[in-house]
């Protein structure tokens, strides 16, 4: 007896062992799949959608506040953070809520690491900063590269630096119930999100929001997010004109709550007529029911001026099938329209209702738009029918003091 345990327990041990070095394989396998594909620029991102807050009956959607809503959380601040400069030294195992990382640094959030502190920023024009890669020759010296890389898709293996962030919040337990996302305003140059230890997704639109849905590992109370970024990915070749190369969680990080069945994206289409004298408005508006039965809804626009008096309005009632999402559309004239032109930047408060078929409000939110038209006529560009000229400067989104 005693010899088959123990023949049982090493077997046990050499599967685990072949287990454990599967995953690191497999692990180093999918970093490659995801940083130096071309065909791979997420996984689990949800779609782009129209930059809105969405507001609770009792809330007031013209306060433009994200604040005031009890379903909007910050996550800027501070966050623990590792830096490395190869990626076979990050982390493979922080994301685990268990694991003390009390030791690491600290790092504001948003901000690029190297203004704080961590690498080195380069600067470069149409080269790519790590073409013709070659070992740096000190710990605090990066090489610049001054050729194009000879296999495009190709980032440097043994030194990509690689942020690791993690911290903690808490959320709500009036968000039970909800559907819960996740905002980061953007990530540079690639990034893989976990959630209390569970993986949620990868993004490298590194100028781009990324959104994720996290409601199935969300909880009420503590919750643990990890973000591991890659300086360079596959994604760093469409980055490459006279700019500084930084890296990092360079916007907003924030979670937000919504409904079941939600406002989940609207687009806004606001001309003027062949006269340049009423406005034209044109409303598409998306509902999602993350329910699995149909539902039937309520949906309604209002339109304000600059005096807060309604000018426009109209609802419409709209069903959508569970798991599911429907569209609607509105239109409406705005007779003498205040123009909105950069001399006079005119504009009016729109807000979108969602209500039940009882005609109880579920949500809301509302956009600053303007009416303007924009056109190309023998050969000149009309803002409003008047002739423009453009002049411009060879402006980058950088700070100087914050990257």
């Amino acid at each position: 007896m005693k010899f088959k345990f123990k023949m049982r327990s090493q077997l046990l041990i050499i599967c685990l062992s072949i287990s454990l070095t599967s995953l690191v394989y497999s692990q180093e396998k999918d970093i490659s799949h995801y940083i130096e594909n071309e065909a791979v620029i997420s996984e689990n991102k949800l779609d782009a959608h129209a930059s809105f807050t969405a507001y609770t009956p009792n809330e007031d959607a013209l306060s433009f506040d994200a604040k005031s809503t009890n379903f909007h959380q910050s996550l800027d601040g501070q966050w623990k953070f590792k830096w490395v400069r190869s990626p076979k030294d990050r982390s493979t195992t922080f994301m685990n809520p268990a694991e003390n990382v009390d030791t690491w640094d600290n790092i504001k959030v948003p901000s690029n690491w190297e203004v704080e502190g961590f690498g080195v920023p380069i600067y470069v024009n149409h080269q790519y900063e790590f073409a013709d890669y070659k070992a740096p020759v000190a710990a605090d010296m990066e090489f610049v590269g001054r050729i194009y890389p000879k296999n495009p898709g190709d980032v440097p293996n043994d030194y990509n630096p690689v942020g690791s962030y993690r911290r903690g919040f808490n959320i709500a337990a009036d968000w039970d119930g909800k559907e819960m996302f996740l905002h980061i305003g953007t990530m540079k140059s690639g990034g893989f999100v976990w959630l209390n230890g569970e993986y949620i997704g990868y993004s490298q639109g590194s100028k781009l929001p990324t959104e994720f849905n996290i409601t199935q590992f969300a909880k009420p109370g503590n919750n643990t997010i990890a973000i591991q970024i890659f300086r360079w990915t596959d994604g760093s070749y469409l980055e490459c004109q006279d700019f500084w190369r930084i890296s990092g969680i360079e916007r907003s990080v924030y979670v937000y709550a919504q409904p079941k069945l939600r406002i989940k994206d609207f687009e806004v289409v606001s001309n003027l007529d062949g006269a340049y004298k009423n406005g034209i408005l044109d409303l598409d508006v998306v509902i999602e029911n993350h329910l699995s039965k149909n539902k039937k809804s309520q949906v309604a626009f209002k339109l304000y001026d600059s005096s807060s008096q309604l000018i426009a309005s109209e609802s419409s009632v709209l069903a959508v099938l569970g798991n599911n999402e429907s569209q609607v559309n509105f239109q409406a004239t705005v007779k003498n329209v205040k123009q909105w032109s950069a001399e006079h930047p005119n504009l009016y408060c729109l807000v979108i209702e969602l209500k039940d078929k009882k005609g109880n409000m579920i949500e809301s939110t509302a956009s600053k738009i303007g009416f303007r038209s924009v056109e190309i006529k023998n050969g000149l560009l009309l803002v409003n029918g008047q002739r423009i000229t453009l002049k411009g400067v060879n402006a980058q989104e950088a700070d100087p003091e914050t990257g």
